[in-house]
């Protein structure tokens, strides 16, 4: 583990995709907001990226808990809030309020958490708005063709009609498309829209994948992200640190492209 920090010491590691805050359905050992961001410091990780886990089902109290940890760590975290197409109007209220405080950077949706395709009509204001105002959207993807048919509403393949309909939408897709064969699928989009990009967040174990993606459209739209606490920081930060990839790519994935889309 000391050869992880050697490495990262002289790189601006900026984790794109962490989430914090209590999860009734989350009961991992070690899970605390305190706790997970120790780890992310001592490891190299200098700046993250966070979406409160209550914001998914209840917007109001998450964005409550999101600003106080931004509070709480304001030399480290950036925060994401939540669009919930369920609760459009108050969704589309929160943002228009509160996007212009500091250090909230983007918007996060999770398509299947709240069983909404993102070509439903809920999400037609969000979309426009997202382009208009040039805000970030992460948004969680995965392959459809798993036991858990809620994926379904987040097959990155539903996103192609957004991007047409919104050509200047700056939209990156969380776990890379997620499964099997729709992690290499994914590339056919990165190629043909310049403003989509992938995070490999989460248990995304898939050996030379990082290789693939930079040999078809090189660095510059691959964020490194972790996902905790669903998986451990030190995966992530070696899957990247042992590709055959340049120095140069390393840092554009570990911290540079998200530097640059999120204006950090």
């Amino acid at each position: 583990m000391n050869e992880i920090k050697k490495q990262l010491q002289n790189i601006e590691v900026i984790d794109s995709h962490l989430h914090l805050g209590y999860l009734s359905s989350l009961n991992m050992p070690g899970a605390g907001d305190s706790n997970i961001i120790s780890i992310l410091k001592e490891f190299g990780v200098k700046k993250a990226i966070v979406s409160h886990h209550g914001s998914l089902s209840t917007i109001e109290y998450g964005n409550k808990k999101l600003f106080e940890l931004l509070a709480l760590y304001k030399d480290f975290l950036y925060g994401l809030l939540v669009f919930n197409p369920n609760f459009e109007d108050e969704s589309l209220r929160i943002i228009d309020e509160f996007y212009v405080e500091k250090n909230i950077i983007g918007i996060k949706i999770h398509p299947s958490w709240h069983l909404c395709y993102p070509t439903d009509r809920r999400y037609k204001k969000f979309w426009a708005l997202a382009e208009e105002k040039q805000i970030p959207v992460l948004t969680h993807t995965w392959n459809p063709n798993v036991p858990n048919k809620a994926q379904k509403f987040s097959d990155p393949f539903n996103f192609e009609e957004i991007i047409k309909s919104h050509p200047g939408l700056k939209l990156i897709l969380a776990h890379a498309g997620g499964r099997g064969d729709y992690l290499y699928k994914v590339i056919d989009l990165l190629e043909k829209y310049p403003d989509l990009y992938v995070d490999f967040a989460g248990d995304i174990f898939e050996p030379k994948l990082i290789e693939a993606y930079i040999e078809r459209i090189g660095s510059k739209k691959l964020f490194f992200g972790t996902d905790m606490p669903w998986i451990d920081v030190r995966y992530h930060l070696i899957n990247i640190l042992s590709a055959e990839i340049t120095d140069g790519d390393k840092e554009n994935i570990l911290g540079l492209n998200a530097a640059g889309l999120y204006g950090i």
